[in-house]
């Protein structure tokens, strides 16, 4: 499980996070989209189980999430054109880090509420991830903080002048947005290992104890 979480970090980091532009806002409506795609993919799974479609398993998660991310670009379209404008194909890049996550942690044969736990348990992680490179990005890339205003229109609060960004002005390109994200991965990792250090301590302690009773 460890391997394929961190296939699945680097996996939809590379389809959605590196070509998205390094603003906040532009991140967020990204990661919306794809919990949102996760939802329609484990109903597309529940109908899938319930009408014995197996044989059309593929056919059906795919459609229901390319509908989703044509009606989402659409509402987009509707609230602020220029938030499509600006994404472009990215839009689309997202159904592949959803498809990522969703196909390696999800069993259609699980219940519904199971399904719903586990796989928005590692879209919501990887939604934290990808905000906080996104927000890394805009703040020290380039010196704001953009964020959604009245009527939906995107605002940018200016943090910083461009003349104090020249040496992290570095982190808004795509290779510094590779190298930002490993950083944070690695972090994740290590941060990980050690809770599993400490739980497994304190499983050990527990036995010795009931063993000595």
């Amino acid at each position: 499980v460890k391997r394929r979480s961190i296939f699945v970090f680097v996996s939809a980091t590379l389809a959605m996070i590196v070509p998205a532009p390094g603003r906040f806002v532009y991140g967020l409506i990204l990661i919306i989209l794809l919990n949102f795609l996760m939802l329609l993919g484990n109903v597309a799974n529940s109908i899938v189980k319930k009408f014995d479609l197996r044989e059309l398993q593929s056919t059906v998660i795919f459609t229901f999430i390319l509908c989703g991310t044509i009606f989402f670009r659409q509402l987009m379209i509707f609230l602020n054109p220029e938030v499509v404008l600006t994404l472009g194909f990215v839009m689309y890049l997202t159904p592949v880090s959803c498809v990522v996550i969703g196909y390696l942690f999800n069993n259609a044969e699980d219940a519904f509420k199971h399904r719903i736990k586990f796989s928005f348990t590692h879209s919501l992680t990887f939604s934290v991830y990808a905000l906080l490179i996104f927000i890394i990005r805009d703040i020290f890339g380039y010196g704001t903080f953009t964020y959604f205003g009245s009527n939906f229109q995107i605002v940018e609060k200016v943090l910083f002048p461009e003349d104090s960004l020249r040496v992290l002005s570095f982190i808004a390109s795509v290779p510094g947005v590779l190298i930002l994200s490993s950083v944070i991965l690695f972090f994740h990792i290590m941060s990980r290992n050690k809770l599993n250090i400490i739980k497994n301590t304190d499983s050990i302690k527990e036995e010795k104890e009931e063993g000595k009773k």
